[in-house]
């Protein structure tokens, strides 16, 4: 990639890094169906995702070991293709990672540091366990706490830096911060998005896509 700014690649990291949303893994395990009536409140925008979590998590009872060993464990938890050569790229090329995620941090860290990954910077849902459940809060970068916008602040906090934001996401939530962002990779319901809005958008598969894609980028 030629470019005359530093660039920054946003990641979403569930259903982005993860082939599949891991705290759906999590809440399906510890809480059965019950809590999808609270996920249908949050894809109707009747409640913000920070609700949502708070809600969902604040039911859950497991401690910290015991779900970590689930999500390491589990054949559900798949990472999409490419992503270990994808990074091994950036470093070489000099990209900044940051994953930006509305899931949970102990999850995340845990994941990456099985797959031996480091360099990337990671701000999630931080969490507590306690014995009433999972205390969750998402911390913007001003480092007070967020209900809604979480994602957008970090990409105009990374903006601000003088970074370059090239963003990579799957979800409808992510649509916020590929508005902002120079240029964007989108899959599934954000690709949805990014082609309802006119968001200019490049397709992906896997990683290797983002790496072609990173290729033939020009400055901007």
């Amino acid at each position: 990639m030629t470019t005359g700014k530093k660039s920054v690649v946003q990641l979403d990291f569930d259903g982005t890094v993860t082939l599949e949303d891991v705290s759906f893994l999590l809440l399906d395990t510890y809480l059965g169906r019950k809590w999808r009536d609270y996920l249908i409140e949050y894809t109707e925008g009747r409640i913000s995702v920070g609700t949502f979590n708070k809600k969902v998590f604040g039911m859950m009872k497991a401690d910290e070991k015991t779900m970590t060993e689930l999500v390491l464990n589990s054949d559900r938890v798949k990472i999409r293709p490419g992503f270990s050569d994808y990074l091994k790229y950036c470093t070489e090329k000099g990209i900044k990672n940051v994953i930006v995620s509305n899931g949970l941090i102990f999850y995340i860290e845990a994941i990456l540091k099985k797959l031996g990954t480091d360099g990337v910077d990671v701000y999630a849902a931080r969490n507590s366990f306690t014995p009433k459940g999972v205390e969750v809060a998402y911390i913007g970068p001003d480092g007070k706490e967020m209900e809604v916008g979480f994602k957008e602040a970090y990409t105009g906090w990374l903006a601000e830096q003088g970074y370059r934001v090239i963003y990579v996401g799957n979800g409808a939530s992510d649509i916020f911060s590929a508005r902002r962002a120079s240029h964007v990779f989108a899959v599934d319901e954000l690709l949805k998005c990014c082609l309802k809005e006119k968001v200019p958008c490049t397709p992906f598969t896997d990683f290797f896509d983002i790496i072609k894609g990173l290729e033939n980028m020009t400055p901007g």
